[in-house]
């Protein structure tokens, strides 16, 4: 079973997963998807997700197919109208004291032309059709000075159900002392930063341990985004990543999910 597949089984129903059209509030878990597929008919690129978090499900599924790494920040869904609530077998809560409480996503599907696959402009395509669906949260197409690209949540629905602009938790300037730590020791101190920067708990969540313990990196700055603190750590390994920022509406807090993508 795919690595990832096994951390959204385990976070789906502890609370740490993610999106739904705001139908399935009142609807079944049981139509998700283990990963979103794509198929090609007539010329044209055919791609189904179904997620609490299907946007992010869908850049897993382009990834594995075009080898395309997007990183993938949620925003904070704190409205009911963006949540669905679940009991501990995953299904729809009946009972008040087994409820836990995951982003509201489902169904999500986009087309685009097979012929002269352009990466940046498929990847838009997904990201417009994506905000123009019900699931929760509104995205942005970003990309690094350095070419890293991620998809970042810049908009959810607030307290009064309203879709309103939020601050985006990764953009935060934090300062580091430069020094040589452990990879690993220096991705929780960007958390622990990030934390008593915006009051929001962030946690390293599913990663590489064995390899993230035992690289050193010297990293560090004053004022730097978040952001581009991980992308420093993380370039540090001489290996490829990918990250997924993900919101639990439970504790209220950030999980960051660190992905080792295999050489082509």
């Amino acid at each position: 079973m795919d690595i990832r597949w096994k951390w959204t089984l385990c976070v789906t129903y502890i609370g740490l997963l993610s999106a739904s059209p705001l139908s399935q509030t009142t609807g079944d878990t049981t139509s998700y998807l283990k990963q979103a597929t794509i198929s090609e008919t007539a010329g044209t690129v055919h791609v189904v997700a179904n997620s609490p978090r299907p946007l992010a499900q869908t850049l897993d599924a382009l990834q594995q197919k075009y080898g395309w790494v997007v990183d993938y920040e949620d925003p904070r869904f704190i409205s009911k109208l963006d949540l669905v609530e679940v009991n501990d077998s995953g299904q729809l809560a009946h009972k008040p004291n087994r409820v836990s409480r995951l982003p509201g996503g489902g169904a999500f599907s986009v087309e685009f032309p097979a012929s002269g696959v352009e990466e940046e402009k498929v990847l838009q395509l997904v990201v417009d059709s994506y905000n123009r669906s019900n699931n929760p949260g509104r995205f942005e197409l970003r990309k690094s000075k350095s070419g890293a690209v991620v998809v970042v949540g810049t908009e959810a629905r607030d307290a009064r159900g309203q879709i309103s602009r939020q601050r985006v938790l990764f953009d935060a300037p934090i300062t580091l002392a430069p020094a040589q730590r452990t990879v690993s020791n220096t991705l929780k101190l960007i958390c622990r930063v990030l934390s008593e920067h915006r009051g929001v708990a962030v946690s390293v969540g599913v990663s590489p341990r064995r390899l993230l313990d035992h690289t050193n990196a010297k990293v560090g700055g004053t004022n730097i985004s978040a952001r581009d603190l991980l992308l420093q750590a993380l370039t540090a390994t001489h290996r490829n990543f990918s990250w997924q920022l993900f919101y639990d509406p439970n504790s209220k807090g950030y999980f960051l999910n660190l992905h080792l993508i295999p050489p082509a």
